[in-house]
């Protein structure tokens, strides 16, 4: 089992703004787990949810570069790669990886 660091959890979360809540669909995890691990600092977490918590943390840091201040507007917006579903709804659904790949397409400079 990997450790999870809640600041990069809570970092995350803020910069993409999800709540708890939207953020345990996207892991397939309680809310509580994720209210736990951000409130004692770290827990224990299976190799797949450590995957998708660095998974989230990839999106939070691409949406920055690519997006700057304005990743509120980017999270709301419907996409047509994500069928019309906006980043958020997409996440919340746990299509990650399609959300990952929207941002490195905009940071390459290929819109959709």
């Amino acid at each position: 089992m990997a450790q999870v660091r809640a600041p990069e959890i809570r970092t995350a979360r803020d910069r993409l703004g999800l709540s708890r809540e939207l953020l345990s669909r996207a892991l397939d995890v309680s809310t509580r787990s994720i209210e736990r691990w951000e409130l004692r600092g770290s827990g224990a977490v299976s190799a797949d949810t450590q995957r998708r918590l660095a998974t989230v943390s990839e999106i939070a840091d691409l949406a920055r570069e690519v997006y700057g201040e304005d990743v509120p507007s980017f999270m709301a917006t419907p996409r047509r790669s994500l069928g019309m579903r906006t980043p958020r709804e997409a996440l919340a659904h746990g299509d990650l990886d399609a959300v990952r790949q929207v941002l490195i397409n905009a940071l390459e400079g290929h819109w959709a």
